[in-house]
């Protein structure tokens, strides 16, 4: 038990002040990015300075498994050269006793990260790209979602409603230059309802000044005619979370929050693979940090003084590297639909476990 304890103390330390070091080379790098766009206007210096404190912390949960990976060579190097392991051993301790305490500590770091780290991350990126919009972008409430306006979709049980809009406000609650597309069974097209403004309330739409075309068929069927009102009202599902959940980045929504801003996308016809695969990538992290602690244990099984040593840590690393990079692949095979985005995120996790375990039996004791 306290081989345990001071190998998990170990990890978990070294874990933090690699961590910390990342944390504040990438608040630096953000830092002249951010002077480089907005250091000429006045005043903003302490602003910028705040930005990129603020956009680190989301920047930084990319890079926990890089430097858990890191973080385990190193105290397992350390143990290794200091010959802590060789006395452990002597003393009846074995391999699998210092490998089950320095995943114990990634577990319980990932653990942290997921459940701690990434809320605060969340908020943190929220709060930064707020104020990029109103200092860098010019911005203050109405934005364009992309070069061809905001795009929504509605599903109901009678069809579907479409949504285009040239700009919203940052809560998704009124639009400007709204056009909404009613379509009916077998997605046939019954209205098309033009609106200077749309303002989203409780269960329905206000429109202003509208322009309603009604599309009949039939052989009889004449071109329809434009009906203009000052006013409408048009009934709707939609919430103005789920607009804003459709559109945000999963990595600026908490994690508690995640699986019913899920259910509500779905609910209202958005496609929520994105951050479903987000969702399990952040509930697998414990897993993949332990896995990659495991493949970083397979260190300390060498003496250092070995001849095969350096040849066995570079295997170790460029096989770390590789489970790092293929989660990014399988995470955005997941995202684009290519995959279950449950199988994307826990495929590196799978691969992960498997090779620390061979890679252990191997080196170590069977």
């Amino acid at each position: 038990m306290i081989l345990f304890r001071y190998i998990f103390g170990r990890v978990v330390f070294v874990f933090l002040f690699s961590f910390a070091t990342v944390l504040f080379l990438i608040m630096l790098i953000d830092l002249v990015e951010l002077l480089r766009r907005g250091g000429d206007e006045q005043g903003l210096i302490g602003i910028l300075v705040a930005m990129a404190a603020l956009h680190a912390p989301s920047i930084s949960m990319k890079t926990v498994p890089f430097v858990m990976l890191l973080s385990g060579m190193w105290a397992y190097m350390q143990l290794a050269r200091s010959s802590e392991l060789v006395a452990a051993r002597a003393a009846g301790h074995t391999y699998w006793s210092a490998a089950r305490a320095g995943m114990a500590a990634a577990g319980v770091i990932g653990l942290l990260a997921t459940t701690v780290y990434g809320p605060l991350a969340s908020v943190s990126l929220n709060a930064y790209e707020r104020l990029e919009a109103r200092y860098l972008d010019g911005v203050d409430s109405l934005f364009s979602v992309t070069s061809e306006g905001l795009w929504l979709r509605e599903s109901r049980a009678d069809g579907q409603i479409v949504i285009r809009a040239s700009r919203t406000n940052a809560e998704g609650t009124e639009l400007r230059d709204a056009t909404f597309l009613r379509f009916g069974e077998g997605d046939a097209l019954l209205e098309r309802i033009d609106a200077k403004r749309a303002l989203l309330l409780d269960g329905e739409w206000a429109l202003e000044e509208v322009v309603t075309h009604r599309i009949s068929y039939g052989r009889d069927a004449e071109p329809p005619l434009p009906e203009r009102t000052p006013d409408a009202r048009l009934a709707t599902r939609l919430t103005a979370t789920e607009i804003q959940n459709s559109f945000a980045a999963p990595e600026s929504i908490s994690f508690w929050r995640l699986p019913s801003a899920i259910a509500g996308m779905e609910q209202a016809g958005f496609s929520a693979r994105r951050h479903r695969s987000y969702l399990h990538s952040m509930i697998a992290l414990p897993f993949f940090l332990a896995g990659m602690t495991l493949i970083a244990a397979a260190f300390a099984i060498r003496p250092p003084r070995s001849t095969r040593f350096g040849w066995v840590a570079l295997v170790c690393a460029l096989a770390g590297f590789a489970l790092y990079f293929l989660g990014d692949v399988s995470m955005a095979l997941g995202a684009s639909g290519a995959a279950p985005p449950e199988l994307g995120a826990w495929a590196p996790v799978i691969a992960a476990g498997l090779f620390g375990i061979a890679l252990s039996l191997y080196l170590g004791e069977a």
